[in-house]
């Protein structure tokens, strides 16, 4: 398209700059809103996607969307929605039966033997790496407070450093280190790569995505779906939890120190608790 800027007319000229500046917004506009943008009519609009070659705009505009798909599936779900006349009481009733529904698809997912190799993997690691970039860094967090109760040595990859910290820590992992990758919709093209080079080293890698065609799934040696789907946003993140929460106390119930730890817990943070009743 920079290549074609010379031969097109000056309304065309416009259009191309504003599509070379802003192709992302271009994707989710309509011709009308694409014109008013760049200053021009509709008509030129559909002119210009014919000068390039199209049949006309929605051919042009299709072609650009093959490019963010993934990106604008959230995008254009939120768009549609709102198309529709809704009161705010609507809205969050809505994503509760989503919620509820995402979380009976989750329970239905669940397989005996995956449940019992994903908790057997995180009771026999060394050392635990929880990887989650992103949005998925926050359930990082929580993941890793609950693993601390049952190893030693769980680190969060999520902090201070980013990327290039979290593929340092994970430079010298082997066969007895476990990584569990964190990766939901969108998914970031770091963590899947990272999981990937700990598990060419040797590391076993614990993954929790929301489908089987989620990229992170080549690196893993198991993986818990998540049902995360959502009509408002990219994803469902308590379904996630709920996921992480599950998984958790499986790990609690099979833990030989369970009982112990939570003994020591309980008496470490006691004098710091409110008990009885307080005055007004």
């Amino acid at each position: 398209m920079a290549s074609r800027l010379p031969e097109l007319t000056k309304p065309q000229r416009l259009l191309a700059t504003y599509v070379l500046e802003h192709p992302f917004k271009v994707a989710i506009m309509s011709i009308d809103e694409f014109a008013q943008a760049a200053g021009v009519s509709s008509a030129s609009a559909n002119r210009f996607a014919r000068a390039l070659g199209y049949p006309g705009y929605a051919q042009f505009r299709q072609n650009i969307i093959k490019g963010f798909e993934g990106v604008l599936e959230s995008v254009n779900r939120l768009k549609k929605e709102q198309s529709f006349p809704a009161t705010n009481q609507e809205i969050m009733a809505n994503v509760l039966i989503e919620g509820q529904r995402n979380l009976e698809k989750t329970r239905l997912n669940l397989n005996a033997e995956t449940c019992d190799t994903a908790v057997n993997m995180i009771l026999a690691a060394r050392r635990i790496f929880v990887l989650g970039l992103g949005t998925s860094g926050y359930l990082a967090g929580l993941l890793e407070r609950r693993l601390m109760a049952h190893n030693d040595m769980v680190i969060s990859l999520a902090g201070p450093g980013g990327v290039t910290n979290a593929a340092r820590r994970l430079a010298r992992v082997n066969k007895d280190d476990l990584i569990i990758a964190l990766t939901f919709p969108r998914y970031l093209a770091d963590t899947v790569k990272i999981a990937q080079r700990a598990h060419e080293l040797g590391a076993r890698v614990l993954g929790l995505t929301d489908k089987a065609t989620a990229p992170i799934v080549p690196a893993c040696d198991c993986i818990l779906y998540a049902s995360t789907d959502t009509q408002y946003c990219s994803n469902s993140d308590p379904v996630a939890l709920a996921l992480i929460d599950a998984l958790m106390a499986a790990l609690d119930y099979r833990s030989p120190f369970s009982v112990e730890l939570a003994t020591e817990v309980a008496e470490t943070i006691t004098p710091w608790l409110i008990h009885g009743e307080t005055s007004a």
